[in-house]
């Protein structure tokens, strides 16, 4: 009798136990408390961006009604992210049983396109899990954040050369009244001048402003070692055939162009070929640096719920070091006979030195940009180039229309 009282007990026990499981696994939970009446941007852990208003929140699950999708059912470890919609002034509105009607856009502060300008970036970072990617006329881009201050990049051309790593920290959070980043591109030429060309623009920025109205200040060092092959300084013996008619061996005999083309036929002045043998592999080196300081200022400012002005500018002081070919110093001829003819051969010395030139760079671009997504936007820029330098004493000024698309991943 006392077994069976024990084992009822413990089977009764065993009952209690598991009804109580059961309820507290499968009943619902209360509801927290939520407003309807704030409209938000849903941004979901795969992407997706819809507006609407919260219906219900449990903490586990959630129910939205969105503009693009009606009802929306989620479970909370899907969300991302909650914006609250920017509100515009409220609007009278005919035959509604409200006198005002609020109408609302959404506002992309967050986004990871409000780091970028053009070719140039601000204070702010990307966020983490807000990566973007770029394609424009002149080749693609990928960004990345690594956490919410440090963002990685890759950018190159269609021809794949050159190409870059972009590295950028962010020592402020939005929050900030003065944004401040640095960093540095990593450069390279690629296939060009046979992967021998490298170089590095190390930057920093102040932004003040928010994320979509800012103005920038910039500033840097860039230097540039270039991978094109030329004549070490040295002095070289060149000769020159003319023909008897010309054995005046004063004639105009500059010697600056001697030596710009190793791998092909080389002329002097007038069509007068240089001996090629002067030159050997070990008188070949790689070409010289450009480097000097770069500033800039550039910023954005909204036109309306989806468009906004784009504005960047840089200038750039350098001082470009290259081979300078004196002339030749003539020390004497000789008569040769050349395919049954008679010519002269007359012999120069000529000296292969370096030389540093000023080098002036101004970038201007104006631009529109146009967004309606969270994920997506385009802009197109009108950029204008000028370049001046002492090495040809000549000032080029030509224009660099950008269209590019920006794409969230």
């Amino acid at each position: 009798m006392q077994k069976k009282k024990l084992y009822f007990s413990h089977m009764k026990f065993k009952q209690i136990l598991f009804a109580s499981v059961f309820l507290a696994a499968f009943s619902p939970t209360s509801a927290q408390e939520v407003d309807n009446n704030r409209r938000l941007t849903i941004t979901l852990k795969n992407g997706s961006v819809y507006h609407g208003t919260m219906d219900y929140d449990d903490g586990r699950e959630m129910k939205f009604t969105t503009d693009e999708f009606g009802l929306l059912i989620i479970k909370k470890q899907e969300l991302r992210r909650l914006d609250l919609i920017k509100s515009k002034e409220p609007e009278k509105v005919e035959d509604s049983a409200s006198s005002d009607v609020m109408a609302y856009y959404a506002t992309f502060k967050e986004g990871p396109f409000s780091t970028r300008y053009g070719i140039t970036t601000n204070g702010f970072a990307i966020k983490k899990g807000e990566n973007y990617g770029l394609i424009s006329l002149y080749g693609p881009e990928i960004h990345f954040a690594v956490t919410d201050r440090l963002n990685v990049g890759y950018m190159t051309t269609w021809a794949a050369s050159p190409m870059a790593l972009s590295i950028k920290y962010s020592f402020t959070t939005d929050k900030s009244p003065v944004q401040v980043s640095a960093g540095s591109l990593l450069m390279s030429s690629g296939f060009f001048q046979s992967m021998r060309g490298y170089g590095t623009l190390t930057f920093g920025n102040l932004t003040f402003g928010n994320r979509s109205a800012n103005v920038n200040l910039s500033g840097g060092y860039f230097y540039w070692k270039s991978g094109k092959q030329v004549i070490a300084p040295g002095n070289y013996e060149v000769n020159s055939t003319s023909s008897i008619a010309a054995a005046d061996p004063t004639m105009s005999q500059s010697s600056f162009d001697f030596f710009q083309q190793s791998s092909q036929l080389r002329y002097g002045n007038n069509g007068r070929r240089i001996n090629e043998n002067i030159v050997g592999s070990n008188d070949i080196t790689t070409g010289y640096a450009t480097q000097g300081p770069v500033i800039g200022l550039s910023g954005i400012f909204p036109l309306g719920e989806k468009a906004s002005f784009v504005f960047e500018s840089m200038l750039g002081l350098f001082v470009t070091r290259r081979e300078y070919i004196a002339d030749g110093v003539y020390t004497g001829s000789e008569l040769v006979v050349i395919n049954g003819g008679t010519m002269y051969n007359h012999l120069y010395n000529v000296e292969v030195s370096t030389r540093d030139y000023g080098a002036t760079m101004i970038y201007v671009s104006p631009g529109v940009r146009f967004q309606s997504k969270d994920d997506f936007a385009w802009q197109l820029s009108l950029a204008s180039t000028s370049l001046s330098s002492e090495v040809n004493n000549k000032t080029q000024s030509f224009p660099i229309p950008t269209f590019s698309l920006f794409k969230k991943f």
